[in-house]
């Protein structure tokens, strides 16, 4: 009987972890290439006192969340855009300056204020809460 003397061949083994550094390489890449949402912005400036009192002041309080809201003792709402843009016609050049009551949401404040930067407005500003 013949011995086998030889010594068995071992296969070595692959390494894992280039195959672990290119994953999380290509996991990167594709983070920080990729856009999921965008974002509208929508320019908020507070006039300077040299502007508010060379431009005319138009206070509009927001009364409610449905988007009610009085300016010059008369309450319109947002969904009426023939009377916004009229009022912004009026006075295209005035600071309008937009109040809160207590107790409602920043999306209703942020959807006031689009919606008369979209009827015109050069000047449209947040004053805050009542």
């Amino acid at each position: 009987m013949l011995l086998n003397t030889e010594q068995p061949v071992h296969r070595r083994a692959i390494s894992l972890t280039p195959l672990i550094d290119v994953v999380f390489i290509l996991l990167l890449f594709f983070m920080l290439s990729s856009t999921f949402m965008q974002w509208r912005q929508i320019d908020v400036s507070a006039p300077s006192e040299t502007e508010t009192e060379a431009k005319k002041q138009r206070v509009i309080t927001l009364l409610s969340d449905v988007g009610d809201f009085k300016i010059d003792d008369t309450t319109l709402s947002i969904k009426s855009e023939l009377a916004l843009k009229q009022i912004v016609q009026q006075d295209q050049e005035a600071v309008y300056v937009i109040k809160v009551m207590p107790g409602l949401r920043t999306q209703s404040m942020i959807n006031l204020l689009d919606a008369f930067k979209q009827a015109g407005a050069n000047s449209v500003t947040l004053a805050g809460v009542n």
